[in-house]
């Protein structure tokens, strides 16, 4: 599913879905227009697409020396516009904002509806929030499903819930809380980020890039600045390894970062590459050759714990 887009291209656009069929990713990810990202200062250009995702504001990637302003992102299943032809990645970053006829935050439907997330094209990722028939009362980490298709939003999660993490036929999912309207999580204390266009203020598990220490079949991702959130790993069989292109935030193998084309060794894509992440500290690093292990972080901006987290680039 496409959540959203990468912010080392754009920051992240984590999958937190199912990507779509398109290009743009899965499900799992977001859009972002802007996210900030910490790393030696290094900004990183982003670019517009969508995945199963958040959106995010501005965002520094270690990998590269240019702070940019990461572009919408398909990665609402993160989306960017050069994504790859299969349903894995759907998150983009957070960009802001609240798209379509209603506000999930808020959830100002009619009673028996609730504000969800859907697709505004076919084969679109998540794009807009409408009003649709509340169909079942599951809730946080309940299983669920999704009818017709993983972006119509008719699913069994309670109003202010929305199924993630679903299959490519949106089923096999479990309920995750939206945002409230101060961008705070009441039901789960998780950490609220936003992609795709604004439309998917969610709440995802935080996390240690360096440990991975999210449930199975999901991966630590940076969604944008100081923010790891679990998110489902989109990469297909083939992908995201070290120097692979990528587009969405998940769809790097666990345990990488969707880094600027420019910065990443071997990179022959035009959007990005994926990036081990790596301990500053010191130790072995996976790194490819002409790459050093870079902070992630600019110096004295690590959010307590994340100090030693790096990340693979090329140096300069």
């Amino acid at each position: 599913m496409k959540l959203f887009r990468s912010p080392a291209i754009y920051l992240l656009g984590l999958c937190l879905a199912a990507c779509s069929d398109k290009t743009s990713g899965d499900g799992s990810a977001a859009s972002a227009s802007g996210s900030t990202g910490g790393t030696t200062g290094a900004g990183t250009d982003s670019a517009s697409s969508a995945t199963e995702a958040v959106s995010a504001s501005d965002s520094t990637d270690p990998t590269t020396n240019n702070t940019s302003q990461p572009g919408p992102t398909s990665t609402s299943d993160p989306d960017p516009s050069a994504g790859t032809d299969t349903a894995a990645v759907f998150l983009l970053p957070p960009d802001g904002g609240v798209a379509g006829q209603c506000d999930p935050t808020v959830q100002d439907c009619p009673p028996d509806e609730k504000c969800t997330a859907v697709s505004d094209a076919p084969g679109d990722p998540w794009g807009i929030n409408v009003c649709v028939p509340k169909t079942g009362d599951s809730q946080v980490g309940d299983p669920c499903d999704i009818e017709n298709g993983k972006y119509t939003g008719l699913d069994n999660c309670d109003a202010g819930l929305i199924c993630l993490l679903t299959d490519d036929d949106g089923k096999g999912g479990a309920c995750v809380e939206f945002c409230d309207v101060n961008s705070n999580c009441p039901k789960t204390g998780a950490k609220c980020v936003v992609y795709n266009d604004g439309s998917l203020p969610i709440c995802l598990s935080d996390c240690d890039p360096l440990v991975q220490d999210c449930p199975e079949g999901q991966a630590c991702y940076n969604s944008g600045g100081d923010n790891f959130v679990c998110f489902k790993e989109s990469a297909m069989p083939g992908e995201g390894a070290p120097g692979s292109p990528c587009t969405y935030i998940n769809q790097c193998q666990s345990g990488s970062f969707c880094g600027a084309a420019a910065s990443v060794a071997n990179c022959g894509a035009d959007s990005g590459c994926c990036t081990p992440y790596c301990p500053v500290s010191g130790g072995p690093a996976p790194c490819q050759e002409g790459e050093d292990c870079l902070p992630f972080f600019a110096e004295g901006s690590a959010p307590p714990g994340l100090e030693d987290v790096g990340v693979c680039a090329l140096p300069g």
